[in-house]
Order: structure tokens, then sequence, then C-alpha cells
């Protein structure tokens, strides 16, 4: 399994930040990797709620179906999905600090279906990869939040 983990404060009440964040219809204009939101489902961010993401991974456009798989309005939720035998969890973490927010994001990426051993060689690649674009979407909501 490979995993990674970024953090930053914002300068924001939880309340904004976690609302912000779960704005998923608007995302695509607050981080600049996403360039296309299709909702899948109805209602409030929820458990449960489902949503197709296009995304510039290294140069090409991408698409994934997410799912939110554990949520705690305020404090947390998972997005799941599914990727070339591979399934990925993103988590979600907002703490109050001072009158800020505390805001980690955690990846996680776990072979489902490949050859024992296949992502080892370049799980390094992958999570280099992967912390760059995540440094990069949350330094996008931060901006965004904070202006």
């Amino acid at each position: 399994m490979t995993t990674v983990t970024v953090t930053n404060k914002l300068e924001a009440p939880v309340d904004q930040v976690f609302a912000a964040f779960t704005d998923i219809e608007h995302n695509a204009g607050r981080v600049s990797g996403i360039k296309n939101v299709e909702v899948l489902s109805t209602g409030e961010f929820r458990l449960g709620t489902r949503w197709r993401e296009t995304r510039e991974i290294m140069g090409r456009l991408d698409d994934a179906e997410m799912e939110v798989t554990a949520f705690e309005k305020g404090r947390h939720y998972t997005i799941t999905h599914y990727k070339a035998g591979a399934k990925i969890d993103t988590v979600f973490t907002f703490a109050p600090e001072g009158e800020g927010t505390q805001v980690s994001i955690t990846f996680a990426l776990e072979n489902q279906g490949l050859p024992p051993g296949l992502l080892s060689p370049v799980s390094w690649a992958i999570a280099g990869k992967v912390k760059e674009a995540l440094s990069k979407d949350l330094s996008d909501m931060k901006k965004s939040v904070e202006k």
C-alpha cells in the first residue's frame, strides 16, 4: 500500500472550510487540477454522494467516479474510487486550530487485482507525484477559502 499525507492550516473556521471542500460542484473552479465535475447523486454532500471528476494528471485528462464512503459533518470524510486494479481512498480531516482550520488529506492506494508486488517498484514515484498534486490542491483550496 502507498500512503501520502499533506497538511495545511487555512485561515477560516471549520464550518466554512468544510463547506468549501464539500461543495464539489464548484471545485473545478477552485482546484486547478480539476477540469470538470459531473454530480451523479442528488441532495447535499453526505455518505454515498457520487460524482465523476475529470483531472489533469501528468499532462493527461483522466476520469474517475468518486463516492463518499465515510462521513462525519464538519470533521472528516473519505472518498473512494477504483483505478487500474487499485482501490484509492482519500481521507479529508478538518480540525480547529486557533481561529483557523487544520486540513489533512491522506491518500492511500491499495492493490486490488494486480499481480503481487507490481506496484512496489513504482510506489515511491507514485507517492512523489501524489504528494505534489495533493499539495497543489490544498494550496488552491486555501487561496479560494481565504479570499
